[in-house]
């Protein structure tokens, strides 16, 4: 299994590439397929891998820092949620029904993916050497901020998730 820093880059060409398909004005199913198909499997590898350094992470520390793995690893599970629901709803006959409203809904979801992305990278993939002494300073969320998903409503109409206090 690669590791968190090689799925986090493969992940975001990923994410860069379905981007490029979302700015076209009409579906190219094909290519799409292939994309999601792709971001699939990564981003099972990606959340497999963070849930296992998280959990790893949480047993040899304590206090404030074990609950801000714990807060990371459950943003981690809300993201694979909003993920799953978003492909369960929009299967290629959907997309291909509503093309304008699919780029909507993909253009959220591909923002959560980064700010997860983005929250991992800071939490886990530090050295002692390049460690952000503040971005375990809170377990609501990296520096204070709200974790991922929490600024923008959920998908299909289900309201936003609270903040992990």
């Amino acid at each position: 299994m690669p590791g968190l820093p090689i799925l986090h880059r493969d992940l975001l060409a990923a994410l860069d590439e379905i981007e490029s398909l979302l700015a076209q004005p009409e579906l190219d199913q094909l290519r799409l397929s292939r994309v999601r198909l792709y971001i699939s499997r990564v981003n099972g590898e990606r959340r497999n891998t963070v849930d296992a350094l998280c959990l790893a992470r949480e047993r040899q520390a304590g206090g404030v820092i074990a609950q801000q793995f714990a807060a990371l690893r459950q943003s981690n599970i809300d993201t694979s949620i909003e993920y799953t629901m978003h492909v369960g709803a929009w299967g290629l006959r959907e997309i291909a029904e509503d093309w304008p409203a699919y780029c909507r809904a993909s253009t959220a979801l591909v923002r959560s993916l980064r700010q997860q992305i983005a929250i991992e990278q800071a939490l886990l993939c530090m050295t002692p050497h390049d460690a952000d002494p503040l971005a375990l300073s809170d377990p609501r969320g990296y520096m204070g901020r709200q974790l991922p998903n929490q600024d923008i409503g959920a998908p299909h109409g289900h309201p936003p998730r609270p903040h992990l206090r």
